[in-house]
Order: structure tokens, then C-alpha cells, then sequence
């Protein structure tokens, strides 16, 4: 009934309503969601905000219904973190994986992608990250990103194979180069890159 109501004052509340049915057909089943956004008038404010300026998030939001508790936080949402606090974010959040488990590791980036880009879409939409800054913001969330992904990528490379060797014997350190041209070189990314 909330979120009835609260469609209603949208300027635009059919076009509100398509973009969220999605999401509520989606998390139907899940009470947890539906008692988040039930209890957080706020969150569901955001959401129909951004579903409503956006089609791309509302569809984000509806396949990862995860992505309702970014909308609790409004400062953090609206106020994405800088390049370095990114990647620190990022690291940190890896290291509380135990270095076996690859599946949660890889879970961890998905999940870490699609909220900073929620962040970042958010921002746009509400201003506060001019629109010549997300670029940049998109292009510093994949270089954390494939940092990590190359460091993964040589741990897992060690464990099965054993460190490679030069060819007079001596360990090599990770020689593996990520090249970024175009849209990464150039901080030219997009929402769908």
C-alpha cells in the first residue's frame, strides 16, 4: 500500500509503476525485501526516484534485488567513494574471503560492481557527481576491479601450477599486464561498459 501511495505522487506514477513491478514480482516470495522497504520509507522513496529516472536501474534492481540495501543509506548512495578509497574498499572486502574459495571471491566483485554502479547511476541522477566525473568513477570502479581479478588470477595460477619459474630459475613475480585502451585508457566509460 506504501509504495501504491507513494507511486501515486510521482509526477509520472504509470510509468513508476511499470519500471517496479518487476522488482515486487521478483521479491514476492522474499519477505525479507518486501519488510526492508516496508520499514525504510526512505529506501522506498529512493527506489521509485531512481526507477523513475531510470529504466536501466529499475531493471538492475529488479534482476538484483540485493541491490534494495544500497537504497538504505542515502549520504553513501548519493557520495561515491574516490579512486583509491574504491580500491581499498575492494580489498578489504576480498581479504574477509578465505583465499580458497574462488566462488565467493567472484561473487564478491559481481556484487561490488553492480553496487558501486548503482552508486554511480544514483549519483548521476541526483546530481551530485557531475556528469563529466562518471566516467572516471566507472573507469576507477574496473581498475579495482581487475587489479583484484589479476591478483586472483595469479594466486589461482600458483595453486594449481606451482610459481613459474625464469628461464634461470628464478621466481617470477606476477608478469601478467592488463592493457586498457579505448574507453578504460581514455576514461571514457559508460553504464554498459
Amino acid at each position: 500500500p506504501r509504495l501504491l501511495a507513494m507511486t501515486v505522487e510521482n509526477p509520472q506514477p504509470d510509468l513508476v509503476l511499470e519500471r517496479v513491478l518487476p522488482l515486487v514480482e521478483a521479491v514476492a516470495r522474499r519477505s525479507a525485501y518486501l519488510v526492508l522497504l516496508t520499514e525504510n520509507p526512505g529506501a522506498l522513496e529512493r527506489l521509485l526516484t531512481l526507477c523513475a529516472a531510470s529504466p536501466m536501474v529499475a531493471e538492475q534492481i529488479a534482476r538484483f534485488p540485493i541491490l534494495l540495501d544500497e537504497l538504505l543509506n542515502e549520504g553513501r548512495l548519493f557520495r561515491p567513494p574516490q579512486a583509491a578509497e574504491l580500491a581499498a574498499e575492494l580489498r578489504e572486502r576480498l581479504m574477509r574471503i578465505p583465499e580458497d574459495d574462488l566462488e565467493q571471491q567472484m561473487e564478491t566483485l559481481r556484487h561490488f560492481k553492480l553496487a558501486h554502479g548503482l552508486r554511480v547511476a544514483a549519483s548521476e541522477i541526483a546530481g551530485t557527481l557531475p556528469l563529466m566525473k562518471v566516467s572516471d568513477y566507472l573507469t576507477w570502479l574496473a581498475e579495482a576491479i581487475l587489479v583484484e581479478v589479476l591478483e586472483l588470477a595469479w594466486r589461482q595460477l600458483v595453486q594449481r601450477h606451482g610459481r613459474p619459474l625464469r628461464a634461470d630459475g628464478t621466481p617470477c613475480d606476477p608478469d601478467f599486464v592488463i592493457v586498457g585502451y579505448g574507453k578504460v585508457g581514455g576514461l571514457e566509460f559508460g553504464h554498459g561498459s
